[in-house]
């Protein structure tokens, strides 16, 4: 377990659950992420989102999937036309940077959406950690059972 620094970090200290936060250069393109020392194959990337009802939603899909828009709004029980991307603004308000986006947030109310192909196998996981010079190192299925996260289809 790592000593808190990120405020969504006191949330995987509390569940008392095990992960690492891995240190590295800056990395920003795809290019720069493949070339980390962790398996692109086991990559996730935290997308955010907002509706009308919801101020901040985390959806967690493996780095090279794409999300489904008409599935992620079945789920939500809303309609696609109501889901926006969350825009730098909100991401800056939370601390957070596009690209770096983990798949926990300190704030209550803010739930994360684990694709299906995320959850299964019970494996390590490499997720944003808040920059783009930090990465996430958690299991898959420990991911999926954190508070606030649930488990549907969502990627295409």
């Amino acid at each position: 377990m790592s000593t808190s620094e990120a405020p969504w970090q006191a949330v995987l200290d509390a569940d008392g659950c095990p992960y690492t936060v891995h240190r590295h250069s800056a990395a920003h393109s795809v290019a720069e992420r493949q070339a980390l020392p962790f398996p692109w194959s086991q990559a996730v990337k935290t997308l955010a989102f907002t509706t009308s009802d919801v101020p901040l939603l985390l959806v967690a899909l493996r780095a090279e999937d794409r999300v489904d828009f008409a599935r992620l709004a079945a789920v939500l029980g809303t309609s696609r036309s109501r889901l926006r991307t969350a825009d730098v603004g909100l991401l800056a308000a939370e601390g957070l940077v596009p690209g770096g986006v983990p798949p926990v947030s300190h704030r209550p109310g803010v739930p994360c959406l684990i694709d299906a192909a995320v959850a299964e196998p019970d494996r390590p996981v490499y997720c944003g950690a808040g920059s783009a010079d930090r990465t996430l190192q958690i299991d898959s299925a420990v991911l999926a059972r954190l508070p606030r996260a649930r488990v549907a289809a969502l990627s295409r």
